[in-house]
């Protein structure tokens, strides 16, 4: 069994930061024109070598951005991971540079996946959330292509104060889409998110109450981001099985930004070095900020006491996007406020 200590399950790695959409909880803050301190294709090459020879098994490699389809060398990326047998999928952006023909030469290169960002059930609220009118319908579309093409689709949705009454009507048409996967992300008020759109513990409570019910009745695969809180939920639910670790910041899974710097998430804008100077592996393995955020009797409040503090651990992002302290208790959370 591969340990999330050692190694990543996923690295997501945003190649650029420009895009043309303008999203309301981007926490990118995406911009209209690439960085010119982007990593060039040749200093990510020695990245995806580390990738391939320094791990028992390569992470999931997630390529997004910003859009990573502004980056004109997109396919010698894809070309050099697959390359080197490592799991790819891309994560891009609806906008009219995503194409049925750019959908089907990713499947001819060797992409694996592809994942999609909806965030409403209809065109009035995922538009207004993403700043472009038309992105709904064509977001239906292409995900219709990616299943065509023998891809297999994720379907990204934000859980906000805008989109939460939505969730069980998402989940019907998440179904209706032939999804692989549903990841649910829960805002955390880092760049563009607000604090007003975040959830409360309570209401993130009854969703993730809400999902463990719905989860069993459906083929694909349901997972959440920034809230950690899912394995509590799914062990509460038949505390006969073992508990389930999920993957969360430095503990199964890492960030990659356009510039090399490496985060224990995209929401948790604190860096453990950068990929310029040190490799990824060294860095996931040994850096301070990733042993830190390991190590539960580092934590405070709540979250230093709660039986489920190994395999949750809390929403390290949200403690400290609200608080400015890494360790601190998430706020997310209603049984971290019952333990206190």
């Amino acid at each position: 069994m591969v340990s999330y200590f050692d190694t990543p399950h996923v690295l997501t790695w945003e190649v650029t930061r420009a895009c043309q959409l303008h999203c309301r909880h981007c926490r990118a803050r995406a911009i209209p024109h690439r960085d010119e301190g982007e990593l060039s294709l040749q200093e990510m090459i020695p990245v995806l070598d580390d990738l391939a020879e320094n791990f028992s098994r390569p992470p999931i490699l997630v390529l997004t951005g910003g859009d990573p389809l502004e980056r004109p060398d997109l396919d010698d990326i894809i070309k050099e991971a697959v390359r080197r047998r490592i799991i790819t999928a891309i994560a891009p952006s609806v906008t009219p540079k995503l194409t049925d023909e750019v959908v089907a030469r990713w499947k001819s290169l060797g992409v694996h996946s592809v994942s999609l960002s909806l965030d409403g059930v209809d065109a009035v609220t995922h538009d207004k959330f993403r700043g472009v009118r038309g992105t709904f319908d064509r977001t239906l579309e292409l995900a219709d292509t990616i299943v065509r093409e023998g891809l297999a689709l994720q379907i990204n949705t934000s859980i906000s104060q805008q989109t939460v009454h939505q969730v069980s009507a998402m989940a019907s048409l998440v179904r209706f889409l032939r999804v692989t996967s549903w990841e649910l992300f829960f805002v955390i008020p880092t760049g563009r998110a607000r604090i007003m759109d975040a959830l409360s513990a309570d209401q993130t409570e009854r969703v993730l109450q809400w999902l463990v019910e719905f989860a069993p009745k459906e083929s694909f695969r349901i997972t959440t981001v920034g809230a950690p809180q899912w394995s509590r939920v799914l062990h509460q639910r038949n505390p006969a099985s073992p508990i389930r670790t999920v993957a969360r910041e430095a503990r199964g899974f890492a960030f990659i930004n356009h510039r090399g710097e490496v985060f224990p998430s995209g929401y948790l804008p604190v860096s453990a070095g950068n990929v310029r100077q040190t490799p990824f592996s060294e860095l996931y393995r040994r850096s301070e900020l990733f042993q830190m955020l390991r190590d539960p009797n580092r934590f405070e409040g709540a979250c230093s006491a709660c039986d489920y503090r190994d395999s949750c651990g809390g929403s390290r992002a949200r403690a400290y996007a609200v608080t400015g302290n890494l360790a601190a208790s998430d706020p997310g959370c209603p049984w971290a406020a019952v333990e206190g």
